[in-house]
């Protein structure tokens, strides 16, 4: 996979997202150049792309939407999502996963 695409941090886990939008489903996709790749059919526009990629996350995560939170990049299609500490674990098995 390479460079991994989280890290841990004291007050959560910031994880490096490539938003691929208006996709033919809504994914995690893998993982790339020390990014987690997702896509969504959403369109990128008024942040309904953002909106789509907390619900993947959360759902991929076993998080509420709401502890998914879009921290860096909203109009950009490399971002930053902090979660939870708790979700290391769902996390650490969707990297592998991936591999």
């Amino acid at each position: 996979m390479g460079e991994q695409f989280y890290i841990v941090g004291a007050n959560g886990i910031t994880l490096r997202v490539k938003a691929r939008p208006h996709s033919h489903q809504d994914a995690v996709a893998g993982a790339r150049a020390g990014e987690l790749l997702v896509s969504v059919r959403a369109v990128a526009e008024k942040g309904r792309a953002n909106a789509e990629i907390v619900k993947v996350l959360a759902a991929a995560l076993g998080l509420p939407r709401d502890r998914v939170v879009l921290k860096s990049g909203a109009a950009a299609s490399h971002k930053q999502f902090l979660v939870p500490l708790e979700a290391g674990p769902a996390l650490a098995r969707l990297a592998t996963g991936l591999r």
